[in-house]
């Protein structure tokens, strides 16, 4: 799950307030979008179980019609708890690329279709070891690290692909690798999924991605 947006569902229920009260005992709660409730949110807390039922918004938009499922009562709640609460499950996912220990990697692989580059870490330099070898650009190699471990999938495509070729990953364009001691992580990036982005993949999960065309710009830079 992705620990900010949780992290804001729990506290906009913490602190949540009524507006004002619009009905003690409504006679009909599809006026106010509540039979059935447009979003129902559940959650346990102290060894409770709680809900919160929200409706449409009012016809100024600035609230939300709510309720209780236990009260009768319709009251109003603030309308930005919408976007707060009204989430798709990709919204609510981890959406890291690629999990790896940034301040443990040692090694670096960018191979692309015609050329393959690989970087060491000695201590605290980096090396270049192919296509030659020479001292690397430290804040290229860590500015390259620093992008792929803050990458983030812009859109889920298919959660458990069959078919790698629709995607341009049975033959990728660039498949970058990482070590961080004994642990490993690889990324491949196939074509082009319309402008901006591009079909990826984190090579340990089924799952195909895509990813923003910046991050395959860092990709592309020769030795």
């Amino acid at each position: 799950a992705d620990e900010g947006e949780l992290s804001g569902l729990t506290s906009n229920l913490s602190s949540l307030e009524v507006q004002r009260v619009v009905d003690e005992q409504p006679s009909d709660l599809k006026q106010y979008g509540l039979q059935p409730p447009r979003v129902e949110v559940a959650f346990k807390a102290g060894g409770q179980q709680h809900q919160l039922l929200l409706g449409q918004k009012t016809p100024s938009g600035t609230d939300l019609y709510a309720k209780l499922p236990d009260k009768p009562r319709v009251f109003l709640v603030s309308s930005y708890l919408d976007s707060t609460f009204n989430k798709s499950t990709f919204d609510l996912r981890d959406k890291t690329v690629l999990k790896f220990d940034r301040e443990k990697v040692d090694t670096l692989e960018i191979a692309g279709a015609d050329r393959t580059l690989k970087f060491s870490k000695k201590g605290p330099d980096w090396r270049m070891t192919a296509p030659v070898d020479a001292r690397a650009d430290f804040g290229a190699i860590e500015g390259v690290i620093g992008r792929l471990n803050t990458a983030q999938m812009k859109a889920l495509t298919a959660p458990d692909a069959t078919d790698l070729k629709e995607y341009g990953l049975d033959k990728p364009a660039y498949t970058v690798r990482l070590s961080a001691g004994s642990a490993q992580a690889a990324l491949a990036i196939g074509k082009s999924a319309g402008e901006g982005v591009f079909y990826a993949k984190d090579l340990s999960r089924p799952m195909v991605f895509t990813v923003e065309s910046a991050l395959v710009d860092e990709l592309k830079k020769p030795a």
